[in-house]
Order: structure tokens, then C-alpha cells, then sequence
């Protein structure tokens, strides 16, 4: 049986405890929620110096087989290797290397084999100390004694999953000696993976990483891989920017809000029509996309309670009174989009219910997506409006000072600048570099959200970048932590286009058309996509970004130290870190350009 892996051997679980219990029985419960079917994660582990060049990097192979009648774990690091074997849940070590002991430190890396192979959950007399938030979950905080040591180690351990967040070590004095950290976490042939682990030295201050790059089923099974709704929603962010990308000026939009407004919409799709809107949109199948889709509005949902950030993620349904929509397809979209259903004319008055719409988003949005369906878009023939809204506002975790930005010359294209307000400081950021561009993150405060800044290196390279754009080619870049000088211009957009023409040149044409098969919404008359508009506003300034996008279907009866100087047109994303959903994407072509801009379809 599969089940939800984090990095080598702690699993996600859906169950947990509900009142606090004995440190070792926490961790028992952890190790309870292993993974039956043997598998093999391969990768790599790296030393980077407090500069952040690599200092060492070594082949990683782990083979975990927890169903076998004498469960098994083998580590193989370069060389050196420890295979662990369990009878009656106690560990038994085999190490290639005589020398080795769980504690000792691996090939000179910084990271032990307690740390790799994740022996401190059996060490025993481990006490629950404490119970607090690690990245943004409730978490039990668990002290557990060294074997044959006098130091000891504090670990986070997420209460309702099972996941072990962080683990810190300490000498005898309470001196914080090290920090191990899960950094990223990335679905892999259906199992979630701490895709890097990073511990850092703090006299050294150098840091290791453990990088996970692929993982094996050793017998795999012909059923489907588990749907992620993030990958859905990023690669239909890249799919839809290229189709769009072709017009001129600056560009902003929430493939979020997109996908998950289709979402509901496909809810009711059957035959060609759904299988023409699951392709096109990088569904699951409905049994799998609409529970996925709960789970990452819950999780988006869930991030202002660190009270870091405002993020805001909404659904609602405004049926034609008196239509006869289906019962089960109503309860659909609220059990897992949480949606408002709230019935208007549409045929008696038609600006009532336009009037009535829009006043949601405005509400949803704090004001920033007004009038989203312009007068007479709507008409009597309308017999739904499903709309998604969402609203990010969050400072940065080191903000720009207002009192250095200063007026900058821009190159909005080769022979052509402009001058416009740039926001500058130095500070330590994540920095990576790839063929053509440079890439900067730039956190948020609380750190659950981040936006990724594109620069390509040449003036007029945006072009070709944004050819090249794809989830995986984000995904692949290697940011390292730098002391960097960074000048950024500060910007607004507020961007409006109607997708119909778009998605329906995607893939999706039935869904617009006379044969569309919308029957799982009504068993009456038949229905299909009459518009989808969609809109979106960002501002970014010294304090941090506020951002706010809406989309509405209408369905309708048929018919020095490193320098990053962004002063030339970029690439932006603002993504939430845990899931890696991008919720908005962009483009600056020229911030000195109009606040408003639109698109047709």
C-alpha cells in the first residue's frame, strides 16, 4: 500500500492524535506510517560554504522496503553504505565502514547517519516538551537524548500527518549546535518527498543538502498516480501564458483562480466535453480533482493564521432562480469549493444580478477587482455564473527602505528607457543563476509565500524566455543563499481579458460550443460556456505586494557581492512554498506604462 512519504521514512498521515501523549509514543506513531511497497530515492548530497560555493557533492541512493517479513532500510552515500534491519521494531546497524556508529558524521559532509537514515526515531526516553506552529502546522515538540552522548536533540513533529518538520541539536548547555530542515517538498510518482533537506553548521556556517531527485517503485502498480492539484495548476500556468504571451505591454494574471473556477465548471462536464476540459486543464479525473482541489484551498486558506500575511481564496455560485440544477451537483461544489450559492434573475434583470456578482468580487478582492463582468456581457440566457476570487496582500520579510528608492532609467527596449521609481537594498537572498537569466526569490514574512523574479540577462531576452518556460524548468532552478544588492522597480498592473477563444484553441472547444455536455449540472436544457473573464490587480512597493485576481464563467442556455538590477522587462511569480502552486504570474514590461491594460480573447 502506498502512503504519503516525507523525505526517507516519516509519512504524511491523514490521522493523528488529539491530546498530547509520551514523546515515545509519538514517535512510534510516526514510524507506524511507513510505507508497505519497497521503493528506491536516488539523489545527492552537497556541501556549500558560507558563500555559497559547493564543496562537496556525492551520489545518493536509499532502498526502504518496510513491508518485508525483516523490514530494511539500505543508505549508500558515495562509497559508504548502512543497511538497517528491524525485528520487533528495534533497529539493528551494518555499516560498510567499521568505524561508523548512527552518530558519526558522514564522508566529512556535516550530516550523520542518524541524520540521513532518521535513527533518532527509535532512540528512546523522548518527552514531549512543548506544542507550537512549524511552518504554519501545529506540531508536538519532542526532546530526545543522544545514545552515548551528552547532547540532545529537539524535533517538530507535525501533529495530524506525522511529518518530522525540523530537528535541532544541543550541547549540555542548551547551545544550539546544528538545524535540520525540510526545504522543499515535491510530489514524486504519487508520494509526497522532502525533495531537499538542509542542515546547517552554525560554527561552520556551512550548509548540507540533501536533494532528492527521483524515486522507484520496486513493483509497481497499474493504478493511476494520485492527482496534484498544484502540478495541474502549474502547468496550466505556462500553457495559458504562452498562448498569451504574444501581446504586447505588461501582463498579469492567477492561473489559481483560473483553474479552480474550471474546476467547478467540470464538475458538471461529461462524455467528449469532460474529457476534452481533463486533458486541457491537467485533471485527475473527477473522483481524484475535486477532493485535491479542497485540499489546496484549505491549505492556501490556512496560511494567514501566522497572522504574517492576508490571503484570501473564494467560490461562488449564482444560479438563475427557479433553474433546475442539480441537487448533487450544487452539493459538489460546496463540500469541496467551500462555494456560496445564491440564486439571481438573470432574465427578469439581468444588471440586478451583474450588479449583485461583481459586488462579491469587489468584497472578496478588498476593492482591487472592480466591475469584473462589464455591462452587457451577461444576458437572459445566462443560467449560471461560477467565480473564484483570491487576494494576497503580505509584506516582505526584509523590506525596502523608502528612502532609497530613487528614480532609474529602465530599458523598456533596445534605444528606448524610461525613468521609474526603483526600490534597492542588499541582503541575504536565495540566488540562482541558468542559461540567459538570473533568478531571485524574494520571501515573504512568515515565509510561506515567495515571489520568484526572472531577469534575463540580455535587455531584449524576454522573448525567448518565455519560449522556454515550463513547471519543471522552475523547478529546476538552484537557488543558493547570497548576500545580493538588488534593485527592483517598484509597479502596478491591473490586467483584464476574456479566455473563451483561448482555452477553447487549448483543447476545449466542446465546452463552448452547441455540443457541449453539461448534463451533470442540469437534467433539463442544455448548457455550455458562454464567457470566461477573468481579471487581476498587483501593486509591489517597499512594504511588500498586494495582488488580487477573480475569474467568472458564465454558463449560458446553447447558443557586488551578486548584483540583481531588474532594469529591463522581467518575469515575476508568487507562488505558496509548501505545495508550490503559483497563484500569480506576470510580466513588467514597463512600470512606467498604464496601470490598466487589457486583452481580448
Amino acid at each position: 500500500m502506498r502512503k504519503l512519504l516525507l523525505l526517507l521514512l516519516t509519512v504524511i498521515a491523514s490521522n493523528g492524535y488529539a491530546e498530547p501523549i509520551p514523546g515515545d509514543d509519538i514517535l512510534a506513531f510516526v514510524r507506524t506510517k511507513l510505507p508497505d511497497d519497497p521503493l528506491k530515492l536516488t539523489g545527492s548530497l552537497m556541501v556549500r560554504t558560507r558563500n555559497g560555493f559547493t564543496q562537496v557533492n556525492l551520489p545518493v541512493e536509499i532502498e526502504l522496503d518496510w513491508g518485508a517479513a525483516t523490514p530494511t532500510a539500505t543508505y549508500r552515500i558515495d562509497q559508504e553504505s548502512l543497511t538497517i534491519t528491524w525485528k520487533n521494531d528495534v533497529p539493528n546497524y551494518a555499516f560498510s565502514n567499521p568505524k561508523n556508529t548512527p552518530t558519526s558524521g558522514i564522508l566529512g559532509t556535516g550530516i550523520t547517519w542518524a541524520d540521513l537514515s532518521f535513527s533518532v526515531l527509535w532512540w528512546p526516553n523522548s518527552k514531549l516538551v512543548d506544542e507550537e506552529k512549524k511552518l504554519n502546522r501545529p506540531s508536538y515538540v519532542v526532546d530526545v537524548p543522544v545514545p552515548d552522548s551528552k547532547n540532545s536533540m529537539r524535533l517538530w513533529v507535525e501533529k495530524n500527518m506525522g511529518m518530522l518538520l525540523e530537528a535541532r541539536t544541543y550541547d549540555p548547555k542548551g547551545k544550539e549546535l546544528r538545524k535540520l530542515e525540510i526545504s522543499s517538498i515535491k510530489k514524486m510518482d504519487g508520494m509526497w518527498v522532502a525533495k531537499n533537506l538542509e542542515l546547517r553548521d552554525r560554527i561552520s556556517g556551512s550548509k548540507t543538502i540533501l536533494e532528492i531527485t527521483e524515486l522507484e517503485w520496486k513493483h509497481p502498480k497499474a493504478t493511476a498516480e494520485a492527482f496534484d492539484p498544484a502540478e495541474s495548476v502549474n502547468r496550466l500556468t505556462f500553457d495559458l501564458y504562452r498562448q498569451i504571451s504574444g501581446r504586447e505591454g505588461n501582463l498579469f494574471l492567477s492561473p489559481y483562480s483560473i483553474s479552480s473556477a474550471l474546476a467547478m465548471v467540470y464538475g458538471g462536464a461529461r462524455g467528449e466535453t469532460a474529457e476534452q476540459m481533463n486533458d486541457t486543464l491537467y485533471f485527475g479525473g473527477p473522483g481524484a480533482t475535486h477532493p485535491a482541489f479542497s485540499f489546496l484551498r484549505q491549505t492556501l486558506n490556512r496560511v494567514p493564521e501566522q497572522q504574517q500575511v492576508q490571503l484570501c481564496v473564494a467560490n461562488s455560485l449564482w444560479p438563475q432562480t427557479g433553474y433546475a440544477f442539480l441537487p448533487d451537483y450544487l452539493a459538489m461544489t460546496k463540500e469541496f469549493y467551500g462555494s456560496q450559492i445564491e440564486a439571481v434573475d438573470f432574465k427578469a434583470d439581468t444588471e440586478a444580478a451583474r450588479t449583485t456578482i461583481n459586488g462579491w468580487v469587489a468584497k472578496k478582492t478588498q476593492d482591487k477587482i472592480q466591475n469584473l463582468i462589464p455591462a452587457g456581457l451577461l444576458d437572459p440566457t445566462t443560467r449560471l455564473v461560477l467565480a473564484n476570487a483570491i487576494y494576497f496582500k503580505g509584506n516582505w520579510a526584509q523590506p525596502f527602505k523608502k528612502e532609497r528608492t530613487r528614480a532609474m532609467p529602465f530599458t523598456v527596449k533596445p534605444g528606448t528607457e524610461v525613468e521609474v521609481p526603483t526600490m534597492m537594498q542588499t541582503g541575504d537572498f536565495k540566488l540562482a543563476h541558468a542559461e540567459g537569466l538570473q533568478a531571485l526569490e524574494l520571501p515573504y514574512a512568515g515565509g510561506d509565500l515567495s515571489m520568484l523574479v526572472l531577469l534575463p540577462s540580455d535587455k531584449d531576452g524576454l522573448s525567448a524566455l518565455e519560449k522556454t518556460l515550463a513547471p519543471e524548468w522552475i523547478e529546476g532552478l538552484d537557488f543558493n543563499d547570497h548576500e545580493v544588492m538588488v534593485q527592483l522597480p517598484k509597479f502596478k498592473i491591473d490586467w483584464k481579458l476574456e479566455l473563451d477563444k483561448t482555452l477553447a484553441g487549448m483543447g476545449m472547444p466542446l465546452a463552448f460550443s452547441d455540443r457541449a455536455d453539461f448534463s451533470g449540472m442540469s437534467g433539463s436544457e442544455a448548457l455550455s460556456i458562454g464567457v470566461v473573464i477573468h481579471q487581476a490587480f498587483v501593486e509591489v512597493n517597499e512594504e511588500g505586494t498586494e495582488a488580487a485576481a477573480a475569474t467568472a464563467v458564465g454558463m449560458r442556455a446553447t447558443s557586488m557581492p551578486p548584483m540583481f538590477v531588474a532594469n529591463h522587462p522581467f518575469l515575476f511569480l508568487i507562488r505558496e512554498n509548501t505545495t508550490g502552486t503559483i497563484l500569480f504570474i506576470g510580466r513588467v514590461a514597463n512600470p512606467a506604462g498604464p496601470a490598466e491594460a487589457g486583452a481580448g480573447s
